[in-house]
């Protein structure tokens, strides 16, 4: 099998409006109204990322790009015989997520993985409210992060059947991060799971399956920098700085959703070709990204001026 790319993905939440301001004001997305929500554009295609309106913060579905109908039939019949229950879209999900033809499946944390090919391109051009170029094309949309249950199960799953190609690892403890290519981007999807167990399984602060964060990249480094202000004028709380990753050089910030997940931001990722050797990285992170520092305390009007202090 082989996948084109990330083409899109879709998120319930209760915060449809304040995505709305999110994504124009922070991101350079643009927003259309559909009848349960939001649609987000990054580019030519009709549309990137929907926001569906629900009572809950949550992931929804990922879509992955196949080149026609010859070669979704072919990921269809491939999967079934690995004894994979595959669903055949019906005309209201065709027509929901306007393409020309979808199967769906789930992975092994129960995340919704839809196969499709046949996207609509938009005739209007692609205007960002802020003047944002985003980097899609052969690259997809970005990449999504996320937390996995059963980390050997899932990296199967995705190399040997939906036919992923190992981009490189980090090992964070007892945790690895899997960072998998399907096209010139580094990576499109990338997975955290124990792959040592501890003697007490611990209690989950991240459900398998949920959402880490998702990943947009931008062609100028000042369309990042401008984010990033706007972020720390209060548009946004940053949950990690501006910083360089270890394994795609990336030159991102994080920032947090409305929904609560982050989003990477960033500018200057390296490409890959096959045949390519993954290899290990110690870290995440060449310098940056961290967590801002909360503010310190207010000193005390005892300490900041004693008793008999001259001012």
């Amino acid at each position: 099998m082989q996948l084109s790319g990330l083409g899109y993905f879709g998120l319930r939440t209760r915060r449809v409006d304040q995505w709305r301001t999110f994504a124009e004001n922070v991101l350079g997305l643009s927003a259309q109204t559909t009848e349960d929500g939001l649609r987000l554009r990054a580019d030519d295609r009709s549309w990137r990322i929907a926001l569906h309106e629900a009572d809950t913060e949550e992931f929804g579905y990922v879509g992955w790009e196949v080149p026609g109908p010859a070669e979704l039939a072919a990921a269809a019949a491939e999967l079934a015989a690995a004894g994979v229950e595959v669903t055949h879209a019906d005309d209201q999900l065709l027509r929901d997520r306007d393409v020309l033809d979808l199967v769906h499946v789930a992975d092994p944390n129960g995340v919704r993985v839809e196969i499709f090919y046949g996207a609509r391109t938009a005739v209007t051009p692609f205007v960002s409210p802020t003047g944002a170029s985003f980097v899609t094309g052969e690259q997809g949309l970005g990449h999504v992060v996320f937390s996995v249950d059963n980390y050997a199960a899932t990296l199967r799953f995705y190399t040997e059947l939906l036919g992923f190609r190992l981009s490189d690892f980090c090992d964070l403890g007892r945790k690895r991060i899997a960072f998998l290519h399907t096209n010139p981007r580094h990576h499109s999807l990338a997975f955290a799971g124990l792959v040592i167990e501890p003697e007490r399984k611990p209690r989950k602060d991240v459900e398998p399956g949920e959402l880490f964060h998702f990943m947009l990249e931008v062609d100028d480094l000042d369309t990042v920098g401008h984010a990033y202000d706007r972020c720390l004028d209060g548009a946004a709380p940053v949950a990690l700085t501006l910083g360089r990753h270890s394994n795609d050089k990336m030159l991102s910030f994080y920032a947090i959703t409305p929904s609560g997940f982050e989003i990477e931001y960033g500018h200057g990722a390296i490409t890959v070709a096959d045949p390519w050797t993954a290899t290990r990285v110690d870290g995440t992170s060449l310098w940056g990204h961290r967590r801002p520092s909360k503010p310190a305390p207010a000193v005390p009007p005892a300490a900041a001026a004693p008793e008999g202090a001259k001012a």
